[in-house]
């Protein structure tokens, strides 16, 4: 029994020597450079089978940690870059939207804002048939209670939240009857949510364009810049 039992000691004893060895270089990270033709002698496996020095592996793990913050930085410019070019085009959107002399005006300056800065293809400004009743200007509309438009959002009219993500055909033509092809995606944001002014429809013919997650902090100061387009001009 002893003698059966001698390997599994010998490798128990191995462990607890490992452990020892690497609490002792932890608790001495200087180790090494005291004694640096370990640095040397020391091989690693490469994942090739061959045998690299432990200076070579720290000069490769280096290297790959390298490469990683070097990834991650451009990660970090491509989003400072993306940040800097929605904000011009938001900037351009309140211009746009203030130096508007008329609703007809509102009504494409939003539209081509979205279309060539956002990539959003089409635009619907819904206005409560309280404060607008005409039906002359392309891309805004009335809303009474009783309309098509209003029962087909009954659900928005009730929570008056913001509806982002994939859209059915129905409800897409019935927002956006004259696109130019099927939009596959939308949000609908509300106009003074407290006072129910009415709403704007982005629709993309991406379905991934708008999410039910995305953020929305664009979405709203969208609708604040409309609102205040409209009020100007209603």
């Amino acid at each position: 029994m002893a003698e059966l039992s001698a390997p599994k000691e010998a490798a128990t004893v191995a462990k607890l020597n490992e452990r020892e060895l690497v609490a002792y270089l932890k608790a001495h990270p200087d180790f090494l450079s005291r004694h640096p033709d370990l640095l040397e002698s020391i091989e690693l496996k490469h994942r090739s089978g061959s045998a690299v020095s432990l200076i070579e592996k720290q000069v490769e793990m280096l290297r790959a940690r390298n490469q990683r913050l070097e990834d991650r930085l451009e990660r970090l410019l491509d989003a400072a870059r993306d940040n800097e070019r929605r904000q011009d085009n938001v900037h351009r959107l309140a211009r746009t939207l203030i130096r508007a002399p008329s609703l007809a005006a509102v009504a494409k300056g939003l539209a081509d804002c979205m279309r060539e800065d956002f990539g959003i293809e089409e635009t619907l400004i819904g206005i409560s048939a309280t404060h607008y009743k005409r039906h002359d200007i392309e891309g805004v509309v009335p809303v009474a209670p009783d309309s098509r438009l209003a029962q087909g959002l009954e659900n928005f009219f009730r929570t008056r939240l913001i509806e982002c993500g994939p859209i059915d055909a129905t409800r897409a033509a019935l927002l956006f009857p004259k696109a130019a092809e099927t939009v596959a995606s939308a949000a609908i944001v509300p106009l003074e949510k407290e006072s129910s002014l009415g709403f704007v429809a982005l629709g993309a013919y991406d379905g991934e364009r708008f999410a039910p997650r995305q953020g929305k902090l664009f979405l709203e100061l969208t609708a604040e810049l409309i609102a205040a387009a409209v009020r100007a001009r209603t």
